[in-house]
């Protein structure tokens, strides 16, 4: 083999195969090329593969028909009955959401009315401290005015007697100079 040329090998199977599309063969009687044969072959063997490919597929049909003629359906009531108990739940959920959303409304009405309130209160409380503070700022004035005029009163009382005994002790002081015995 190693003295063989592959150029010359490849020459040589390239004239078999020119000389076998020209060779002609007889099948069953009929006389045929290498070409023909093959291309016979091929439809043959699609035809073949479609008529397998039928008979699988009606074949499954026949299965699914069966099938489908013993189909049972399953019985869901249990699953209904969970269905209308949640939507039960769902309804005593919204139920109590609409409540506690009226309550809480409820509650911020009565918290404004109640700020409201407390607003009027504490302004009617500024009013009666101002006019309370403005009273009492009235009453100190009289008192102060008062006292200054019983301390004005008290130092003129006060200056009179402290002159009346002035002029008391003056004279009994000149009447002692003047007779120093007379004690």
């Amino acid at each position: 083999m190693a003295d063989k040329d592959l150029g010359e090998e490849l020459e040589k199977l390239e004239d078999g195969i020119e000389n076998l599309k020209n060779k002609e063969f007889k099948i069953l009687g009929i006389k045929v090329t290498a070409v023909t044969a093959g291309a016979a072959f091929g439809v043959v063997s699609t035809v073949i593969g479609g008529l397998y490919g039928a008979f699988t597929v009606y074949n499954d049909y026949m299965d699914m028909k069966e099938q489908i003629q013993s189909y049972v359906a399953p019985d869901l009531s249990g699953i209904e009955e969970q269905l209308s108990v949640i939507q039960e739940q769902m309804r005593a959920a919204e139920d109590a959401v609409l409540q506690a959303t009226d309550y809480a409304r409820d509650i911020r009405n009565d918290l404004k009315e109640d700020v409201t309130r407390v607003e009027d209160l504490v302004d009617r409380l500024k009013d009666d401290v101002r006019a309370s503070e403005k009273e009492v700022r009235e009453i100190v004035d009289l008192a102060e005015q008062r006292f200054d005029n019983k301390r004005d009163q008290l130092f003129q009382y006060s200056d009179r007697e402290i002159k009346n005994l002035e002029s008391r002790l003056t004279a009994r002081i000149q009447e002692s100079l003047d007779n120093p015995l007379s004690n």
